[in-house]
């Protein structure tokens, strides 16, 4: 099992060893930020993570209407001014998500995010959060 430091470590070698990425964090389908770079304070960490979910949730949406209609995503990517936003999934209810600069060449960040999400996918389970009953 992937713990929180060797997941850390793997997110920050994927930052630092990919021209153009800058922060990395890894969340539940719901939004729950799992794991996260040093790069992101915590309330940064939180804020990607909630926005890297209503991302997913919109794609998961189109590709029901408009897919082949089993909600399966691949990839999302969201190219602003000042940069770009790439979401793949990353085990059974977790994504990756990774902010890099504008420039940044999208298919060498997607290939080490390919790469990240094979060594780790299997470990990444978030399975929907159930209320405990009091």
């Amino acid at each position: 099992m992937a713990t929180d430091a060797n997941l850390t470590w793997m997110l920050e070698s994927l930052v630092e060893q990919t021209a153009g990425a800058n922060h990395a964090l890894v969340l539940s389908r719901d939004g729950l930020k799992l794991c996260h770079t040093s790069g992101l304070s915590v309330d940064k960490a939180d804020q990607l993570s909630a926005i890297a979910a209503g991302v997913q949730a919109l794609s998961q949406g189109a590709s029901v209407e408009f897919g082949d209609g089993t909600g399966g995503v691949r990839h999302s990517m969201t190219e602003f001014h000042g940069g770009i936003l790439f979401i793949v999934e990353a085990g059974e209810g977790a994504h990756l998500a990774v902010l890099a600069d504008e420039d940044a060449d999208v298919g060498l960040i997607g290939h080490r995010m390919n790469e990240l999400v094979e060594q780790i996918g299997a470990f990444l389970v978030a399975p929907p959060r159930r209320r405990e009953h009091a």
